[in-house]
């Protein structure tokens, strides 16, 4: 983990990441401290796909004495409802294969394992299991 981290994490990824117009970051606050942040790629900030008519969620981190608050929730709403408003297709993420907890948490949310692939993580071979929600919109994007 401190392998991906040291690459992921660098200041120039972050201020790349925070420059790309098709990366969002939205944060959880509570009591004026944040809580969790959430990342979602549009077109072709996506890491798989690039799909103009879906937003991979990226990441969703909500620190561990603020679970249980609904706060992961929150987040996969204000997606869906983001999605929606922008007239998209689905919503899709990647999740690590042992990751229980929240593969669970995405299927509450009716997310549904459609593939995977495999990602390096120090020298170990892992496999993220790729899962998506469809959107379903009552109305068509004006012509």
């Amino acid at each position: 983990m401190e392998a991906y981290a040291s690459v992921a994490f660098t200041p120039q990824k972050i201020q790349a990441e925070l420059s790309n117009p098709n990366s969002h970051f939205f944060f959880a606050m509570l009591d004026g401290e944040i809580t969790g942040y959430l990342k979602l790629n549009y077109c072709h900030a996506q890491t798989e796909f690039q799909d103009p008519a879906a937003v991979e969620i990226e990441r969703i981190y909500v620190l561990a004495e603020y679970h249980g608050k609904k706060i992961g929730h929150q987040f996969i709403d204000f997606t869906l409802k983001a999605a929606t408003d922008k007239h998209l297709q689905y919503v899709w993420l990647g999740v690590w294969e042992h990751n229980l907890k929240a593969i669970a948490f995405y299927e509450k949310h009716g997310f549904e394992v459609f593939s995977s692939h495999e990602f390096v993580l120090g020298s170990d071979k892992q496999t993220d299991l790729l899962m998506r929600k469809a959107i379903l919109s009552s109305s068509k994007p004006k012509a």
